[in-house]
């Protein structure tokens, strides 16, 4: 299983937020390339890159992206407010692996699926976001009305995506252990690569999730706050 390293950016600074909540953040890193580089110095293959202003519609931090992008030698994945195509195609021109859609999902799915036939599936994700076991969308504000598994099966066979990603927003940056319940549920669901985000806290959480047999987990507290390291895990 893959552990990757979350780097999530907020007003040009490397952040954590408690449950999605902007006005519970912590800076970590006041140079966000930084972390990404101490991430890649402790063995990341991969690291997931979030705009938190881009996802709440206040601005973007576009300049910070491209410097990641540059300066570490592993794969990105980017997420956060994307909702065209040439957002997407700019991204994925600059030298971003994977990007991942979470609103566009059903408001406008068109998006996605014209950025799955040019760049291919492997390079396209959707992001889940469950808040008491409802989706929500646009910066964790709305509940979508569709359900979970039907939502991830259309991601899948409609879309096509390559990947999908699934953040239990109730857990986010509260290391309360991760969603297991959800995990086991969506890889009973879709047969692409599931990766798990949200909660997780300790060594033990990650065999569990490997146990359940996700693809990756992303983990971003649990690190920031030295509960484990990357070399460990």
């Amino acid at each position: 299983m893959l552990v990757i390293p979350a780097v999530d950016i907020m007003g040009g600074k490397c952040v954590r937020l408690v449950e999605g909540d902007p006005s519970r953040l912590k800076v970590y890193y006041e140079d966000p390339v930084e972390a990404a580089k101490k991430w890649v110095s402790e063995g990341a293959e991969l690291i997931h890159l979030v705009d938190l202003d881009a996802a709440l519609g206040r601005g973007e931090n576009k300049n910070i992206v491209k410097k990641i992008v540059q300066n570490v030698p592993v794969k990105v994945q980017f997420g956060g407010g994307l909702r065209t195509f040439e957002k997407a195609e700019e991204l994925l021109k600059l030298g971003v692996f994977r990007v991942i859609f979470g609103t566009n999902l059903l408001s406008n799915p068109q998006t996605i699926i014209k950025t799955v036939k040019s760049f291919g599936s492997q390079r396209v994700a959707v992001s889940l976001d469950l808040r008491n076991g409802k989706i929500m969308l646009k910066g964790w504000k709305e509940p979508a009305k569709a359900g979970f598994a039907e939502m991830a099966r259309y991601a899948e066979e409609k879309l096509n995506v390559g990947m999908i990603i699934f953040t239990a927003v109730d857990r986010d940056g509260t290391l309360r252990g991760p969603s297991l319940q959800y995990a086991e549920k969506l890889l009973k669901t879709v047969k692409v690569p599931v990766v798990a985000s949200g909660g997780i806290s300790s060594l033990q959480d990650l065999v569990s999730l490997s146990k359940v047999g996700v693809y990756g987990a992303i983990v971003g507290m649990a690190l920031y706050e030295g509960k484990f390291s990357l070399k460990e895990a």
